[in-house]
């Protein structure tokens, strides 16, 4: 564990950067267009911006999330997606297959194959938190690959399952706090390994980490930076699965930002950047 976190913390000094914050090399995908009047209600503190220019992110809009899809890596290095509290819920089967985005790219689908070597094929939007909240066609499109991840079952089944149960079930049942908005993704080393394929499909990039960043409304405008709760983490890809949720995987906004070269909330202004951002929680909620 603790030469992840000195890995981490080397690569949070190399991917450093003073670039404009506004900048972003994302383009929101052709076929998901007439979808964009949805990104407000996934999103918060607005659409998170890619500023890598060796890599180019496709915005994918989805009926229960969306997600910034990277050309480079063959899957999502964003996806965001919004819980609430609710009296009652819809509980569909778990949808039995997955399939290929056919609004990517051919060169960018991975194919359904499961990846071999001890890795999921792991949802980064959860199929149980879309499914109860948004229902069954939004169940089914988190099935799509262009939402997978190759994750370690340890972690998958693990400490990031009970994360994801915590964000379902837990979080926004609190009073005053009945909405949570999520942003999950993977964390790549400089020169990461890839699962090959094959001719038909692209080869998809291993993460070393991942991370999940939580953002909790007190008050209304629920989108008003000083009136909300942060809470960010990240995991490496080792864990086993007994592992618990704990404090030590809890992390600033900005250390997250630094590794992913994202801009998570362009709608910051500079004073709530700094103040929010570099904070590090101390607690669990």
């Amino acid at each position: 564990m603790n030469r992840f976190f000195c890995v981490i913390f080397i690569l949070a000094a190399v991917f450093c950067y003073g670039q404009d914050s506004q900048v972003d090399y994302s383009k929101i995908n052709e076929q998901s267009q007439n979808l964009e009047h949805l990104l407000p209600l996934f999103t918060i503190h607005g659409v998170p911006k890619n500023q890598n220019v060796d890599d180019s992110l496709a915005v994918l809009i989805n009926h229960g999330y969306c997600l910034g899809f990277s050309t480079k890596y063959n899957q999502p290095l964003w996806a965001a997606y919004q819980v609430s509290k609710s009296k009652e819920a819809v509980d569909y089967e778990r949808f039995p297959f997955f399939v290929d985005d056919l609004r990517l790219d051919e060169a960018n689908r991975i194919g359904t194959k499961t990846f071999g070597g001890g890795f999921d094929l792991g949802h980064l939007v959860p199929n149980a938190a879309i499914n109860k909240q948004y229902g069954k066609l939004s169940q089914m499109e988190t099935f799509m690959m262009s939402n997978i991840s190759p994750q370690k079952a340890g972690l998958n089944r693990g400490v990031w399952q009970k994360l994801e149960a915590e964000i379902l079930n837990k979080y926004p049942n609190e009073k005053g706090k009945e909405h949570v908005w999520v942003i999950v993704g993977p964390v790549f080393s400089e020169n990461p390994e890839y699962i090959e394929r094959g001719k038909k499909s692209g080869n998809i990039a291993i993460p070393d980490a991942f991370f999940c960043i939580l953002i909790r409304p007190r008050t209304y405008p629920q989108d008003s930076p000083g009136s909300s709760d942060y809470l960010a983490f990240l995991f490496p890809q080792d864990l086993e699965q007994k592992q618990k949720l704990d404090v030590k995987f809890i992390v600033s906004i900005n250390e997250i930002e630094k590794l992913t070269r994202l801009n998570f909330f362009p709608e910051f202004s500079k004073a709530q950047e700094a103040k929010i951002e570099t904070a590090v929680a101390t607690e669990l909620w």
